[in-house]
């Protein structure tokens, strides 16, 4: 791998297996549904109802999650019903975005992410996506 040159000096990227890899990718996307499940209720979604649809693709197949968001109840599941939104993502960019690495919304506008329905679900979701990573400073 080549080395990452930045202002402050330079960085190795560490060398992982595929397995390592596959193993990792997806972590992010399950420990923020998980969460998600646990919390119940989340105060930043008291003025919100409605459900979202997350289809997630990788290698040709779709993992869908549902959250059913109801003054601030959240219900995670994968049953399959109508939606009030839908977001259609690939895997991989979600799991960046599930770990603060993307912003959903910026993914969107790029049209890394489709979003049918009612927009301002994703809006409201993306309150519950962790931060970006703090920078490194000079």
């Amino acid at each position: 791998r080549e080395p990452l040159t930045y202002g402050c000096g330079t960085l190795m990227p560490v060398s992982q297996s595929p397995t390592e890899e596959a193993e990792q990718m997806g972590a992010a996307t399950d420990e923020f549904f998980e969460g998600l499940s646990q919390r119940g209720h989340d105060p930043l979604l008291e003025t919100t109802t409605g459900t979202v649809r997350l289809d997630l693709t990788k290698n040709g197949k779709v993992e869908r999650w549902l959250l059913t968001i109801d003054k601030g109840d959240v219900d995670v599941s994968h049953r399959r019903t109508a939606p009030d939104c839908t977001v259609i993502a690939p895997a991989e960019l979600f799991d960046r975005i599930a770990s603060g690495e993307e912003n959903a919304f910026a993914a969107a506008l790029r049209g890394d992410v489709v979003v049918g329905g009612d927009t301002k679900l994703l809006v409201r979701l993306q309150r519950l996506f962790p931060s970006p990573p703090r920078r490194m400073r000079r």
